[in-house]
């Protein structure tokens, strides 16, 4: 019975996964063209314990093609390490309206990007961002090429989905940078994927208030503290308790996917952190 409801479930959660990429994606992307012949990458997570990966490791991770994320252009390793790629998934770095905290660090990012990249460097942003204030302002160094992805979110029959995926019409649900971030990896040409700084510790600090506001740990390994914050939708509502641990549930079970969207592709994603909850990858020491 259980297999039963579980095909359906898949079948029909694949049929949506269509719907929404005839409506949502595009499907001429660039990611084909650019693909590598190099075997193997590093990606470096924000987390906290990239600061300890880094002192660990700095001399091979300095050596490999690497890609970096989020605000990692805000940190004194930035100009040291170059990283040939950088991935953005989040809408607030395209959408005008957000957060005063989010908007005076995307500022910093922007002028970050511009001022201090003076290599070859590749962003790869979902396709919503393309013409927004964002990309057009940093396209001003032109040392930054911009490639666009769907962020479309893929689910049901595995096969229909790594079909899908190999297209580059859509991925696992993107509920993290790190999920679009191995993907494209992947569909980059990389077979040999290693993560450094991927903590994923964000439930064990947790905490709840007097008046019920939830609020989550949002260090990263460049803050100087900890930064203690309620988490808000892009409509300004705050998350709730179920809402964070919806978003975690989504996060880790992408990995999963990824893993074994990664074995049809013969290549293997490994885990370097030195501390992490993610638990679908191996885990290795350099």
């Amino acid at each position: 019975m259980y297999k039963i409801q579980k095909f359906l479930t898949d079948f029909f959660n694949s049929i949506f996964s269509l719907v929404k990429v005839f409506i949502l994606s595009h499907f001429f992307t660039q990611i084909k063209n650019k693909r590598t012949n190099q075997e193997e990458i590093i990606i470096l997570a924000n987390g906290p314990c990239l600061t300890q990966d880094l002192i660990n490791n700095h001399t091979y991770i300095n050596s490999k093609t690497k890609l970096c994320v989020n605000f990692f252009a805000l940190s004194e390793e930035y100009e040291k390490l170059k990283p040939e790629y950088y991935v953005l998934a989040a809408p607030e770095f395209w959408l005008p309206k957000t957060s005063e905290y989010f908007r005076e660090k995307k500022e910093t990012l922007i002028n970050f990007l511009v001022n201090k990249t003076d290599w070859n460097m590749i962003i790869l942003i979902p396709y919503q961002a393309k013409g927004s204030d964002f990309v057009n302002r940093v396209s001003s160094n032109n040392r930054i090429e911009f490639l666009y992805y769907n962020n479309t979110p893929i689910e049901g029959l595995k096969f229909v989905s790594h079909l899908l995926f190999r297209l580059n019409l859509g991925m696992p649900r993107p509920h993290n940078v790190l999920i679009p971030s191995i993907f494209l990896a992947l569909n980059l040409g990389f077979k040999k994927i290693i993560i450094f700084g991927a903590d994923h510790s964000w439930h064990e600090e947790i905490k709840i208030d007097e008046t019920n506001t939830v609020t989550v740990n949002h260090e990263h390994f460049y803050d100087k503290s900890k930064v203690q914050m309620p988490m808000y939708k892009l409509e300004g509502e705050k998350y709730f308790i179920h809402d964070i641990f919806r978003k975690l549930h989504f996060a880790f079970k992408g990995y999963f996917v990824l893993r074994d969207y990664a074995k049809s592709l013969g290549a293997e994603v490994l885990n370097a952190s030195s501390k992490s909850y993610i638990d679908a990858f191996k885990r290795i020491k350099i």
